[in-house]
């Protein structure tokens, strides 16, 4: 295990889970399809949604990750909460639940932050701007929006932060230029010659992400990826790492699947309603607040198991797919695996659309003993957690203990001159280690190689330490335990937290 020294590990954030990266031959017809163009930007449209609903107080706008961004839009726009539009912003979120998805759709169907016109006539009402909206309501909104914009002078406070902007923007693109593989929309949904993909950074948006789109006169369609930043560096800025690609491919995915689930919304409702109504709970817990939500997510679902498997191998479908039962969708890989019958060559169906009777099939048929189903996993879960509660009771008590922490956890007055970090335990410790990253940006710099005592019991990290900073680190996680005893028993996972002076 020495080869273990001086690697930190990192945990995924929030409910994101780790693909394997290693690329797979692309699904073909005759020709390899070209990767669509990708626009990554910050959009001014998105933030100010954004912040309207922020200060109405919508929860998922209140979930920034970065600090320094956060505060400042709360410094700058705190003095207009009661301004017109944002308590608009809360009837409409008490009145007809606009929030989440919903302030995304009515961003990108207006033209700037200056006019905030029409980018399509909004009566009749355009067919991908969410129905919580009306034409008249929309309206109403943006005129109180455009007094909201000229008052706080968001155009100027945007303007201000478009270092920040382009830092997070330049980030995404390498990440999305290195793991990204999205020639593979063409190859599954076939080919749209007119379909512009817009990567949209949500700087408040924290870990919710969005799929909206728009159809515009022209025929041109825009199909968005409105992506949260949910992870920051030690100097807060924002970074990305490759498990975001399947989130974008989420996204991107839903302008795909939204308007066929509409389409053929009588043949799934009473599947649908079905499933909804034996994980309501679960589902509310997720904003999805109806059947038909919960069919979209389904078939987004299991159209990016396919991408995991198409474009990373099977090892990244299988963890999507455990990731997938445990947010309680468990007839999604079920669903991956009917659409290998749609993949497989040569081709028998021109798309998606022609393929859809034997996927409403599919849900109809596990709506039948679903509730035996379901009933059996549940079971399953609850009775792998109680044998789990058992064995980290054993764990906690056979497992290595950490009898010292210097600095002391907890200790709000660490020197920032400080070093080095030590542990010393219990027993001799085997030559490895996981010292985790739990808290973005909370994790110190290391300076050299860590290592143990030649007794094994103390292990020294060295540091440099920042003054006035919260430190987090995991000694050891759910993912990563390699801090273990020479009898080779982990040490259960601890929460290590300090702050400098």
């Amino acid at each position: 295990m020495n080869s273990m020294k001086n690697i930190v590990l990192k945990c995924a954030a929030l409910f994101l889970f780790i693909i394997v990266l290693g690329r797979a031959a692309a699904p073909v017809y005759a020709l390899e399809p070209a990767a669509p163009q990708v626009t990554v930007s910050v959009d001014p449209r998105v933030e100010l949604m954004a912040i309207i609903f922020r200060l109405a107080g919508n929860k998922e706008y209140n979930d920034s990750y970065i600090p320094s961004y956060a505060r400042d839009v709360d410094e700058h726009f705190a003095p207009f909460k009661d301004h017109p539009v944002v308590k608009l912003a809360a009837e409409l979120k008490k009145t007809r639940g606009i929030g989440y998805d919903g302030p995304m759709t009515l961003a990108i169907h207006i033209t700037d932050t200056v006019s905030l016109g029409e980018r399509v006539p909004f009566s009749p009402q355009p067919e991908a701007l969410d129905s919580r909206w009306t034409p008249a309501k929309a309206r109403e909104f943006l005129a109180l929006a455009r007094d909201f914009v000229k008052l706080t002078g968001f155009n100027d406070f945007y303007a201000r932060h478009q270092p920040l902007y382009d830092i997070a923007v330049q980030r995404m693109q390498a990440v999305l230029d290195k793991n990204a593989h999205l020639e593979w929309f063409d190859s599954f949904f076939g080919p749209r010659t007119e379909t512009h993909f817009r990567l949209v950074l949500g700087m408040v948006n924290g870990g919710n992400s969005y799929g909206p789109k728009i159809a515009l006169p022209d025929g041109r369609e825009e199909m968005y990826s409105v992506l949260g930043v949910w992870r920051i560096d030690a100097q807060g800025q924002p970074e990305f790492d490759p498990g975001v690609v399947s989130t974008v491919a989420h996204e991107f995915t839903h302008s795909y699947a939204n308007p066929m689930v509409d389409r053929f919304a009588k043949g799934l409702r009473a599947s649908g309603e079905k499933l909804y109504g034996l994980v309501p709970q679960e589902m509310a817990a997720q904003a999805y607040s109806n059947w038909k939500t919960l069919m979209c997510e389904s078939l987004v679902r299991a159209c990016v198991l396919r991408y995991q498997l198409d474009n990373y191998g099977p090892e990244a479908m299988n963890k999507a797919a455990n990731y997938e039962n445990s947010r309680s969708f468990y007839w999604v890989s079920g669903l991956a695996d009917l659409l290998g019958k749609y993949e497989a060559k040569p081709r028998a169906y021109k798309g998606l659309p022609e393929f859809f009777p034997q996927i409403i099939n599919y849900f109809n048929d596990y709506a039948k003993t679903a509730g035996a189903t379901i009933g059996a996993i549940k079971a399953k879960a609850r009775a792998d957690q109680e044998k789990r509660k058992k064995d980290i009771l054993s764990w906690r008590e056979t497992g290595p203990k950490i009898v010292a922490m210097a600095p002391a956890d907890g200790a709000r007055d660490v020197p920032p001159d400080l070093k080095a970090i030590v542990i010393t335990f219990d027993r001799p410790m085997s030559q490895s280690w996981s010292v985790v990253d739990l808290s973005s940006g909370h994790y110190p710099k290391t300076t050299g190689a860590a290592g143990y005592d030649a007794a094994q019991k103390v292990f020294t990290l060295p540091v440099e330490l920042l003054p006035g900073k919260d430190y987090v680190l995991g000694l050891n996680s759910e993912d990563y335990n390699n801090f273990k005893s020479t009898g080779n028993i982990p040490l259960f996972p601890v929460i290590y937290k300090f702050k400098t002076k």
